[in-house]
């Protein structure tokens, strides 16, 4: 993929935009809260972030998922592109909280410390087992999220995401987050069809789909919110392909997994 630092602009407003325009209604109409990025699992290069910082920034907060714990180049290079918010994916012990806070410690100056969102991923069955002594630690308390990202542990317990003993982990799961203060999200597996199901069930005060955050309203019907997150991620794809960011090959085979959860 080519270097693109340089030629990044800001786009002046959402006119001629379908990807900003899908964006600003997720937030008028629908309550999206933040957009999530990711150097981890979805494999960003700090240009492709840069890009999307600049495009989107004024209508939400960008929050990005760092490669590891403890990735010190992740933080101090995306502190610079200005993103918002950081979360450390994985973290399966106390020790990989207490790696996080103290990166987050090291590289970045006080005020930076002070403004960034920290938010860490619960995802396997280690981090369940583990929830209790994580949440014990002292840095626990400079959280602002904890996500459950349902995939991530279903696949740890080899169940599917929908299966009766997951769903089940993750409600128990939320709740000790839920008693510590802390705001919880969940994450995976998200469709229009089920998004209704599990936060009756699950009750978080956010959900995501890979990229779009929700503030979680009781009442609220966000199967539309959903259908409209996963248009806007297709939008988002043919825009990375075109600015060089991904190939062919692999907007192709994101968008025919993101059109199979719209059906």
């Amino acid at each position: 993929m080519k270097t693109r630092r340089a030629q990044i602009q800001i786009l002046p407003s959402l006119k001629g935009d379908p990807a900003l325009a899908i964006l600003s209604r997720l937030k008028e109409e629908h309550g999206a809260s933040a957009l999530k990025l990711s150097t981890e699992d979805a494999g960003m290069g700090f240009d492709q972030i840069e890009f999307w910082v600049q495009r989107c920034k004024n209508l939400l907060p960008i929050i990005v998922k760092i490669g590891g714990p403890n990735a010190r180049n992740d933080i101090r290079e995306l502190m610079g592109r200005g993103v918002d918010g950081l979360i450390a994916p994985m973290v399966e012990s106390p020790y990989g909280l207490e790696n996080f806070i103290e990166a987050l410690s090291e590289q970045l100056t006080p005020s930076q410390y002070k403004s960034v969102k920290k938010h860490i991923n619960i995802e396997t069955i280690v981090s369940t087992e583990q929830l209790n002594a994580i949440l014990a630690m002292p840095e626990s308390g400079e959280l602002d999220e904890i996500t459950i990202g349902c995939s991530d542990l279903s696949s740890s317990m080899k169940r599917k995401v929908t299966d009766l003993e997951v769903t089940e982990l993750v409600s128990v799961c939320a709740e000790k987050i839920r008693t510590h203060g802390i705001c919880v999200s969940i994450g995976g597996g998200i469709t229009p069809s089920n998004i209704g199901d599990r936060l009756e069930l699950l009750k978080p005060s956010h959900f995501n789909t890979r990229v779009v955050t929700f503030a979680n309203q009781p009442g609220v019907s966000f199967g539309p919110a959903v259908r409209l997150a996963l248009e806007f991620e297709l939008e988002m794809l043919a825009l990375d392909r075109a600015e060089g960011f991904v190939s062919a090959e692999e907007e192709d085979s994101r968008a025919a997994e993101l059109k199979k959860r719209l059906v």
